[in-house]
């Protein structure tokens, strides 16, 4: 039998209720019998007292003709004790033999001298006083059965338990119906799982109008869906975007492959210029399968794992190697103290960032013009800019050059070797961490990428 949340819940509440009814009848059952067992007790002392207020003082004679008089119910006694206690005279013409006690048994006392005990199969209450005679001391004691207590007692146990059972079966009901109307979100969501496919992501739950953890489950599982419509969305632009592009490299790599086959070997210049090319793209597919690793790389990268870096070191340890490399540009480098430029960031991360931006700053900067890099603290954060003098993005490019694969100049940008994806690592590389990349270009006067990170304090801990 399938356990369900349901199931459990009419259980569990149906324990509950029995628990609350057991406490609950049992301290009612247990009060009504005291006081029902303390009101007859003040009957019996009150009665017993108004005998015993007549009698005393009197002669023996006079109280045994009174205790005679008396005519109690047929459940009652009335017997005058000796000093001795012995039985001088009793009221027994309606009171059952059996009931006359010769021994006490299972006795509670009551207090003011009045006793319960059981006698065979009969509960007796008995309360006792004593009598000041002319002519020595007696005992007046004044007997009752309480069988017609203890049925009310019985009936009201009885009905406690009817009571009980109705109830508990009232709540099994309520809360079921309860459990059904509460879980229906969840039926929903359900339902709603088993009709997303890969193919279709687009089911969402219809939020329900309470405000509850339920209307908080069904937010939280939509946007957990939305989450997952856009990462099966960019999955599938990348897969498309990435198809596209190795699809040219290989179509060139097959068409000078045929060529080689038809009269390639003999001809040399035609050898020369297929080799040149199957070389060429050769390394553009290199390049890109680097580049593809890399993001993949970047999406495993733990944010609890990463290290505390200095942006300035990193810069200083770069910008000379890209000043080596390219001395046809004019470089220069502004940095802030070591201590003033930590960020919590994967070193290796942070350098492919540098790498990347002063590479494509360099691509489309013309011999002589300057490339500047600063790093600096900026209140909770730090700041890197790089500024080219190129020739610029055009604003109609510049929202989309971060995208994967994009390139703004794609003739340029083919003979340089790009292949659209150096921004898009740099942007998702600073994102991981919680920074931001802003590029801008007014047209003729270059191109400013502006990174911004979440500063830290020494070694360690982030600020804000």
């Amino acid at each position: 039998m399938k356990l369900t949340i349901t199931t459990r819940f009419v259980a569990l509440s149906t324990v509950v209720v029995a628990l609350i009814f057991l406490l609950f009848n049992t301290f009612v059952y247990l009060e009504f019998m005291n006081v029902t067992i303390q009101n007859e007790k003040q009957i019996v002392l009150s009665r017993l007292s108004d005998v015993a207020r007549r009698i005393d003082g009197s002669t023996a004679a006079q109280a045994v003709a009174a205790v005679r008089r008396i005519v109690p119910d047929p459940r009652q006694m009335v017997r005058l004790l000796s000093a001795k206690g012995a039985v001088v005279t009793a009221t027994d013409a309606y009171f059952l033999p059996g009931w006359v006690p010769k021994g006490l048994g299972n006795t509670t006392d009551l207090g003011h001298g009045v006793l319960l005990f059981q006698y065979e199969n009969q509960r007796i209450l008995m309360a006792s006083a004593e009598l000041r005679l002319r002519g020595g001391h007696m005992t007046l004691q004044w007997l009752e059965n309480v069988a017609s207590l203890d049925h009310s007692i019985a009936f009201v146990f009885y009905l406690l338990l009817t009571g009980s059972i109705g109830g508990l079966a009232l709540a099994a009901v309520a809360s079921y119906f309860l459990a059904r109307y509460s879980l229906l979100p969840i039926r929903e969501m359900i339902a709603t799982a088993r009709a997303i496919t890969p193919g279709d992501l687009s089911s969402r739950i219809e939020v329900p109008k309470r405000k509850d953890e339920l209307t908080e489950l069904a937010h939280t599982y939509n946007a957990m869906l939305d989450r997952i419509f856009r990462a099966f969305s960019r999955e599938r632009q990348f897969v498309a975007d990435a198809s596209h592009e190795l699809r040219t490299p290989l179509s060139v790599l097959e068409g000078y492959v045929h060529l080689l086959r038809r009269w390639g070997w003999e001809d040399k210049a035609v050898r020369e210029e297929a080799v040149a090319a199957i070389e060429e793209e050769t390394r553009h597919l290199r390049e890109m399968t680097n580049q593809l690793l890399s993001l993949a790389a970047i999406d495993r990268d733990a944010l609890e794992s990463a290290d505390v870096t200095s942006a300035s070191e990193i810069a200083m340890r770069v910008v000379p190697k890209w000043e080596r490399l390219y001395p046809g540009c004019a470089w220069s480098l502004q940095v802030d103290s070591v201590g003033e430029t930590r960020v919590r960031i994967t070193e290796v991360r942070l350098e492919q960032v540098f790498r990347a931006l002063l590479d494509n700053a360099r691509k489309y900067t013309r011999a002589g013009d300057a490339i500047s890099v600063a790093v600096a603290r900026r209140g909770d954060a730090v700041q890197i800019v790089i500024q080219d003098s190129g020739e610029g993005i055009p604003a109609e490019d510049l929202p989309h050059v971060t995208e994967r694969f994009y390139r703004a100049d794609k003739a340029r940008s083919r003979q340089e070797g790009g292949i659209g994806l150096g921004l898009a690592i740099c942007r998702e590389i600073v994102e991981r961490f919680h920074g931001q990349m802003i590029i801008q270009s007014p047209g003729e006067g270059g191109t400013r990428v502006e990174v911004t990170l979440p500063g830290c304090d020494g070694e360690g801990e982030s600020e804000g």
